[in-house]
C-alpha cells in the first residue's frame, strides 16, 4: 500500500470537475464508458483523496471518469445530485449515500435504464445498487475503533459516540457493535457507552456536541466517531475545553487532520483505510460489472489492478479490509 499520497494534489480534485483518460489497458475497438462518482458532498478532503483514487483506476482502465456533487451535506440535494446524472446516462454510478433509503430512488431508476450502480464508503438500500465497495466490515471497523480506545485509556471508562445522522448506515452500523462488543467481549468490557449524539459531518456542530458531551458527562472518558469530520473536531474540542489527559478523542480521521493531536501528545490514535484506494477499487468493480466479469454471486472475484483480488459477499458487498491505525510513532509516513 502506498503510505504517501500528496494531499497538495488530492484537494486539487474540486467539485464537478471532469477526468476523462485513456489508459494503456483500452482499445480503440471497445466502448469507452463513463462512470460518475457522486460523495456525500464535495469540498471533504477525505472524498477528494477517494476521487483521486479513482482518477488513477479510471485512467489505468481507460474510462472516462466524472466526480461530481452537492457541496452541502443534504440528503436532498444528493438524491437532486443523483437524479441530474441520471438524466446524461453514464454507464455507471459510484455513490457514497447520505441516507440508504432516501438515495435509492433515482438510484433504482438508473437500474432500470440499464446503469450499473455501485456504492463506496456508506451503502444505499441493497435494492439500489448492483455491489458495495465497503472500506472495512462494520465489524472490523468497529473493531479497529475500540482498539484505538485502548490505546488512548487502557483502564476503560465512559465512552461517548458522535454520528452524522440516525440514519447513516455505516455510523449507526458501528456504534451498535462497538455497543454490543463493549457488553460482551472481555478485551472492550472497561468501556461503558452512555450516549450517542449526531453533528451532521460538520466541524462546528461536531465541536460543540463534542463540548455538550463533556459538560453532560463529567466522568466521560472518550468521545469515538467514525466520521472524518467529527473525530479530529471531537479532539479540538478537548484541547478547547482544558480536558487533554482527561478526555481523548479516536475513531476515523485523515492524518492531516490529526496530525498535531498525535505529535503533541494530547491524542494517541486514529484509524482509518487507504481513501485513495477504496476510491480505485470501486472504478475497477464498476469496470468490471459493466464488462460482465462481476456477478453478484457470493463467492465471485474481481481483480483491482495494483490490490489484487477481491471476493463479493453477501448482497454484494465488497471489502477492501486494510486498516491504518495513526500513533505518535508512526503518523509521518502518511502524509495524505
Amino acid at each position: 500500500m502506498k503510505k504517501t499520497i500528496a494531499l497538495a494534489v488530492a484537494l486539487s480534485l474540486v467539485a464537478g470537475s471532469v477526468f476523462a483518460s485513456g489508459g494503456a489497458e483500452s482499445s480503440s475497438s471497445a466502448k469507452k464508458y463513463r462512470i460518475f462518482m457522486n460523495p456525500k458532498f464535495t469540498g471533504l478532503s477525505y472524498f477528494e483523496v477517494c476521487a483521486n483514487g479513482a482518477k488513477e483506476a479510471a485512467k489505468e482502465l481507460g474510462v472516462d471518469f466524472v466526480y461530481t456533487g452537492s457541496e452541502q451535506a443534504d440528503v436532498q440535494l444528493q438524491v437532486q445530485s443523483l437524479e441530474n446524472i441520471v438524466s446524461q446516462k453514464p454507464d455507471a454510478i459510484i455513490v457514497s449515500a447520505i441516507d440508504l433509503n432516501a438515495v435509492a430512488p433515482p438510484l433504482v431508476k438508473a437500474m432500470a435504464k440499464g446503469i450499473k450502480v455501485i456504492s463506496y464508503d456508506a451503502d444505499t438500500a441493497a435494492n439500489a445498487r448492483d455491489f458495495f465497495c465497503n472500506q472495512m466490515s462494520y465489524e472490523g471497523a468497529a473493531r479497529a475503533m475500540l482498539d484505538c480506545a485502548l490505546l488512548n485509556a487502557p483502564e476503560g471508562g465512559e465512552l461517548a459516540f458522535i454520528a452524522a445522522s440516525p440514519t447513516s448506515p455505516n455510523h449507526m452500523a458501528h456504534i451498535k457493535i462497538m455497543t454490543e462488543l463493549c457488553q460482551t467481549e472481555a478485551k472492550y468490557k472497561m468501556f461503558k457507552p452512555v450516549s450517542t449524539q449526531f453533528a451532521g459531518d460538520d466541524e462546528a456542530k461536531s465541536i460543540e456536541v463534542s463540548i455538550n458531551l463533556m459538560q453532560a458527562y463529567p466522568n466521560l472518558r472518550g468521545i469515538i466517531s467514525s466520521s472524518a469530520v467529527s473525530a479530529p473536531a471531537a479532539a479540538r474540542a478537548i484541547q478547547s475545553a482544558g480536558k487533554v489527559g482527561k478526555v481523548f478523542a479516536t475513531g476515523v480521521a485523515l492524518p492531516s487532520s490529526i496530525r498535531s493531536y498525535l505529535k503533541d501528545g494530547s491524542q494517541k490514535a486514529f484509524f482509518i483505510w487507504d481513501p485513495a484506494m477504496l476510491g480505485y477499487m470501486s472504478v475497477y468493480v464498476a469496470k468490471a460489472s459493466l464488462d460482465g466479469t462481476l456477478k453478484n454471486v457470493v463467492g465471485s472475484k474481481v481483480k483491482a489492478g495494483k490490490l489484487g483480488e477481491f471476493t463479493v459477499g453477501k448482497d454484494g458487498e465488497i471489502v477492501y479490509g486494510k486498516p491504518l491505525i495513526f500513533t505518535p510513532q508512526n503518523i509521518d509516513e502518511y502524509k495524505f
